[in-house]
């Protein structure tokens, strides 16, 4: 599956600290991701994934250090202006008053743009929803619900994407079709994953995270190694290539008990 795209002009992340939710990494987090590149954040429940997003999101603040799009300081920006270079999709856990799937999509309209009704109904065909476009959130299913989240994000129409757990909820045709439609468009994106194959399938880039600290960033090669998995996971894992080039990670079993950090 083909990755990245030739552009330069990169995310910059230099010695940021989390501030949020109690969780303080042992090394603030320094990072370059070059335009139309995936970052996919992997780890245990706990660790820092859905943290590390919102912060960078500007949602919850960071303790120290900058986070630079072209040039520009996201996190000093309001608001706003931050909604004119990024888009965030989170788990929705709201209450859905009565909102249609294409009224909610439509939130993500940037607020000082006139609202451009055939592009909404390209994003909600691209989400395979124009069927469900009149129907009530609260009517949805879980899946359904992701992917109009995920449209709302799209609909926002920035080049910088945060994705919390994107395959959440998602059938194996939506999954591979929204996800596979995603990196043949030249955004630049950052999503959390608990599916390791399925981030080293669409990710440039990974960063692998435990409690307190991130363990490894570089390559899907670089990061999934045995030893890793065994620190992160406690699971036995072998690794290989999978038909498309890709690492593959095959859980044996528990590692020793040793190996756990």
């Amino acid at each position: 599956m083909g990755k990245g795209h030739n552009d330069h002009s990169p995310l910059m992340i230099d010695g940021l600290q989390l501030a949020a939710n109690g969780i303080h990494l042992a090394t603030p987090l320094n990072l370059r991701l070059p335009q139309g590149q995936w970052l996919g954040i992997l780890g245990p429940n706990g660790c820092g994934k859905t943290t590390l997003l919102k912060t960078l999101a500007g949602l919850l603040p960071a303790a120290t250090g900058q986070l630079q799009w072209r040039c520009k300081s996201l996190l000093t920006l309001s608001a706003r202006q931050r909604a004119e270079h990024l888009a965030i999709m989170v788990q929705h856990n709201g209450p859905c008053g009565g909102l249609t799937v294409e009224q909610v999509v439509a939130l993500g309209n940037a607020p000082a743009r006139r609202l451009d009704y055939a592009r909404l109904q390209r994003v909600l065909a691209q989400c395979q929803l124009t069927p469900l476009a009149g129907r009530p959130l609260e009517c949805l299913s879980g899946g359904q619900l992701q992917r109009t989240m995920m449209a709302q994000a799209l609909f926002q129409d920035t080049q910088l994407l945060l994705l919390d757990e994107p395959a959440n909820h998602l059938d194996i045709f939506h999954l591979h079709q929204l996800l596979g439609n995603l990196r043949q468009q030249p955004l630049t994106t950052i999503a959390s994953f608990h599916d390791i194959n399925l981030a080293a399938q669409y990710c440039d880039q990974l960063l692998l995270m435990a409690p307190g600290r991130v363990v490894a960033c570089g390559t899907p090669e670089q990061v999934l190694t045995r030893d890793h998995l065994a620190q992160v996971f406690g699971v036995d894992a072998h690794i290989s290539l999978g038909p498309h080039g890709c690492v593959q990670v095959t859980v044996m079993g528990l590692a020793p008990t040793k190996d756990i950090e």
